[in-house]
């Protein structure tokens, strides 16, 4: 979950990606193109069946923050039904 500040307003990113993929590869990445200038808020673990954010991320250093990553996970819009 990346953090950005857009007009004194703090935003929250989820990123959502196989466990294929390493915690820091992801966010190195990302904070050079499309996230610039964002922070970590959290990184961990999710599973399939309920989306419920756990564990911490190795690579950054970070937990999961479960209540706060669940609701910005679930009240997000991943363009479900779009043609």
């Amino acid at each position: 979950m990346f953090k950005q500040q857009q007009c004194e307003m703090t935003k929250l990113v989820p990123v959502i990606f196989p466990n294929d993929f390493v915690h820091k590869d992801i966010a190195d990445a990302l904070q050079q193109t499309v996230l610039k200038g964002s922070e970590i808020h959290s990184a961990g673990f999710i599973s399939p069946l309920n989306l419920l954010p756990e564990g911490k991320s190795e690579t950054l250093n970070v937990h999961a923050d479960p209540e706060t990553d669940e609701l910005v996970i679930k009240m997000n819009d991943y363009g479900a039904g779009w043609q």
